[in-house]
Formats: C-alpha cells, sequence, structure tokens
C-alpha cells in the first residue's frame, strides 16, 4: 500500500532546508484545504493522509465513485505501507513523518535528502538549457534555429551586473524557491532596492540565476517519471498558465494527442519529438538510480525578432517533484471524449467566500458525470465548507 502525502510547501522547504523549517501561513492552509488531492492519482487500496478522515470519507461518498476505493488517515497506517508518496521531499517532511511513526526505511536519509536538494538548484536548469541548444544534442544540431533561451548562474556581485547590462529586461531566481516567490525583476540596472535582494540570495544560497525577459505566448511543460533504477520516460504534455508575477494560473486538461495537435500548430512534431528524446536521455544519465519518481521541465512557445514562427525556449525550470501539470495528466482519465477543461487551483481570503463561490457554482455549473467521465459542469476535486480558502476544481471548456 503506498500512503500519498500533499505537501505543497516542498520548495519552500528546501530553500530553508532545515526540519524546523516553519512554511508560511498560506502554504499550511493549503496543505490541509487540498490534503485529499492526491485521491486523483492514487491506486486502489492505497492511503492519503488527511488532517480530517471522517470529512474526506464523507466528502467521496458524494462523488458516485468517480474515486477508487481509499483508506484515509491522520496519521501512520502500520505495516501495510510499503512507499510514502509525497509532493516532493524535504527535511521538514522526514522529520514530520518520522515524528508521526513512519519507519525509517520508508523515509530518504540525510545524504538522499541533500541529494535531492542539490538536484533542485536552478543552475541545473541552466546547464540542461545549454544542452539542450548546443551541438552535442539532437535538438541543437537539427532544430537550432526554432529554440531560443539563454540562461547564467552567478555567484559575485559583479556578473549580476554585467548581465543586467547585457540583458535590460531581466529576470533574477533565486537558486531555490517556489510558487512565484525568489523572482525579481532586473529592469534599471543593478541598483537598490534589487541589488540588496542579490546580496541577500547570494549570502543565503550562493549564487543568482540571470536570464533575458522573453516575448512568451505560452507555456508548457514535458513531464517524465524516473523509475529508480537509471531511466526516466516520458509521460505527456503540459498545457499551463501563470500569473505575471510567476505564481501559477491553471492546467489545460485533455488528451496527449490534443496537447500534440495543439504544439503542432506552432512548431514541427519532429522538434517535439528531438526534446523529447533528448531530455530523457539527459535526465536518465544525471539522475542516475538516485531518484525515484515524477518530475517536469516547464517550456515555453516564444516570439523572436526576425523569426516569423515561434521558437522554443526548452527548458525555464526543472522540477524534481509531482506537479500540477502532472496532477492535470492523471486527472485526464476523467473526461469525456473530445472534452477538455481546465484544472486551476482556487484562492479567496475571506471567511466564507470561497464556500459563496462554490454553492453558486454548483447551481449554475453542475458536474455532469455519466460512467465515470465529465461531460460538461465543474466537478470540486477537494471537498469545501465555510472555512475553506482554497480548492481544486475541474471545469469542461469549449
Amino acid at each position: 500500500m503506498k500512503w500519498h502525502v500533499f505537501n505543497p510547501e516542498n520548495d519552500l522547504a528546501l530553500a530553508c532546508f532545515s526540519p524546523h523549517f516553519i512554511p508560511p501561513r498560506s502554504a499550511r492552509q493549503m496543505a490541509a484545504d487540498l490534503a485529499v488531492l492526491p485521491a486523483w492519482w492514487a491506486r486502489p487500496g492505497d492511503a492519503v493522509c488527511v488532517p480530517r478522515p471522517d470529512e474526506a470519507r464523507l466528502w467521496t461518498g458524494s462523488l458516485g465513485g468517480l474515486l477508487p476505493p481509499l483508506l484515509w488517515t491522520d496519521g501512520m497506517v502500520g505495516s501495510g505501507v510499503t512507499e510514502v508518496v509525497p509532493w516532493g521531499w524535504s527535511p521538514l517532511l522526514a522529520g514530520r513523518l518520522r515524528e508521526m511513526g513512519v519507519r525509517p526505511d520508508l523515509l530518504p536519509g540525510d545524504e538522499t535528502l541533500c541529494r535531492y536538494r542539490d538536484w533542485s538548484h536552478r543552475r541545473h536548469a541552466v546547464d540542461l538549457l545549454a544542452w539542450l541548444r548546443g551541438g552535442g544534442s539532437r535538438s541543437g544540431c537539427g532544430w537550432g534555429g526554432r529554440l531560443c533561451g539563454v540562461s547564467c548562474y552567478c555567484t559575485d556581485e559583479a556578473a549580476i551586473a554585467r548581465r543586467l547590462a547585457e540583458w535590460p529586461d531581466a529576470i533574477l531566481k533565486a537558486p531555490w524557491s517556489g510558487s512565484g516567490k525568489g523572482l525579481r525583476q532586473g529592469r534599471g540596472g543593478y541598483a537598490p532596492p534589487l541589488a540588496g535582494w542579490c546580496r541577500r540570495v547570494l549570502r543565503g544560497q550562493g549564487g543568482v540565476v540571470v536570464e533575458p525577459i522573453y516575448n512568451k505566448v505560452y507555456d508548457f511543460a514535458m513531464e517524465f517519471e524516473a523509475d529508480g533504477c537509471g531511466t526516466v520516460v516520458y509521460k505527456g504534455l503540459s498545457r499551463f498558465s501563470t500569473t505575471p508575477r510567476g505564481t501559477y494560473g491553471g492546467n489545460r486538461v485533455a488528451s496527449e494527442d490534443a496537447h500534440l495537435c495543439w504544439l503542432s500548430s506552432f512548431v514541427p512534431r519532429a522538434l517535439w519529438q528531438a526534446l523529447r528524446d533528448d531530455l530523457a536521455e539527459y535526465l536518465s544519465r544525471w539522475l542516475g538510480s538516485g531518484y525515484r519518481g515524477p518530475l517536469g521541465v516547464d517550456m515555453m512557445l516564444c516570439r523572436m525578432e526576425g523569426c516569423g514562427d515561434l521558437c522554443v525556449h526548452p527548458c525555464v525550470e526543472i522540477n524534481l517533484r509531482r506537479t500540477m501539470g502532472r496532477v492535470a495528466a492523471d486527472l485526464a482519465r476523467l473526461l469525456a471524449p473530445g472534452v477538455e477543461a481546465r484544472f486551476r487551483i482556487d484562492y479567496c481570503a475571506a471567511e466564507g467566500g470561497l464556500w459563496a463561490v462554490h454553492c453558486r457554482g454548483m447551481q449554475e455549473a453542475p458536474p455532469q458525470v455519466s460512467g465515470g467521465k465529465l461531460s460538461a459542469g465543474c466537478l470540486p476535486l477537494t471537498p469545501v465548507g465555510p472555512e475553506t480558502h482554497y480548492r481544486a476544481v475541474l471545469e469542461s471548456v469549449e
């Protein structure tokens, strides 16, 4: 039996690499409100860790059999657990599970956690981008004219200042951060308050990633799975949106064929195949047998000056964890043939505000489910009550 845990604070916990890290209140609220989310990728007989098991069981019964039989628990479920499957691993989660009585053999050790943190460092995305665009990859050799993107990892202020002089419109990234945090725009050169932020990141994390801002048209990603034995396999395309601040905006949920049809309207399918194969090869070699689980590589379609076609930025981020794009891929099985949907996370700060939105939505566009498939309407993926501030929904689109 697998035991699933939703810990969306994972990226922040890697940045503050301590079992005693206290996530922001918003992250703790999200973890509690969306704790049942792993039920949508769990297998029959698996367990899901939630703060209120009785509420989860009651909610599951209202879904008309859309979810498989699961065990809901707010603590360790005993010797039947063979694997713990979190959103991502960090010392914070490992320490929390250890206190809950999880067996040590089910938890990564300190050395493994340090390796996971190193692999999550943004300098690896810089290296992967350079390789994909270079002569050593199929993508770079055959499709260099349709690829874009450059990124630089700077370890001192002088290097940052040089890059900002070269790229007047730039984005700066801390090596570890999450949910749009740890990002700054570099307009105006190396001057306060940006310079102060860079100094703090250099002191705390050792470097800053600097890259030009591109004329982005679309966000998308490729999702992969590492088997822990040295092989990484492609699992599908993901189409998503982000806010101007870089936070997650939602995913388009559709079949893989529909995603490929969309992408092929902008770039040759052979380019997608080359990138897919290059990434599987690179990630397999890079991770070896040291990581088992999902991961994703974020990309962009950009409009470049002097190029009439859209270009692919093939590596914006590497996410060594489950991603919302992977969740969207898992949710595609819920859709009736030919139906597409939007997966999103809604938030409302006001007490009772999300509950009001939820009740109104269930009246105006209730989910239409037949044979375990959504054909129209809005399907809540997590329980919503008067005290809820976050919810996950799957809403059909035209």
